[in-house]
């Protein structure tokens, strides 16, 4: 059997709770959930809501760290650039 391959941008909700399934201890379901949900503010009051980013983080920080994205470095500004000209 070929063994799957994530990426960070196509993970999805799907992915995360299957391999948590098979692969996962039991009390990592309840740690997720937990990770998964925001407290959010409405109408009728404060209610958990599903955060697909923060579960998406949270799951790939536990699991799998290598397949988190690396910020470029950013480029020197102008001004730094010809601070010494």
């Amino acid at each position: 059997m070929e063994k799957k391959v994530y990426d960070f941008k196509t993970l999805n909700l799907q992915d995360m709770v299957d391999y948590i399934k098979a692969n996962a201890p039991e009390e990592d379901k309840a740690w997720f959930k937990k990770e998964a949900y925001v407290m959010k503010e409405t109408k009728e009051g404060k209610v958990e809501v599903y955060n697909h980013l923060k579960a998406k983080k949270a799951f790939c920080k536990r699991y799998m760290p290598e397949i988190i994205p690396v910020a470029k470095p950013k480029a020197p500004k102008a001004s730094e650039l010809l601070a010494n000209w």
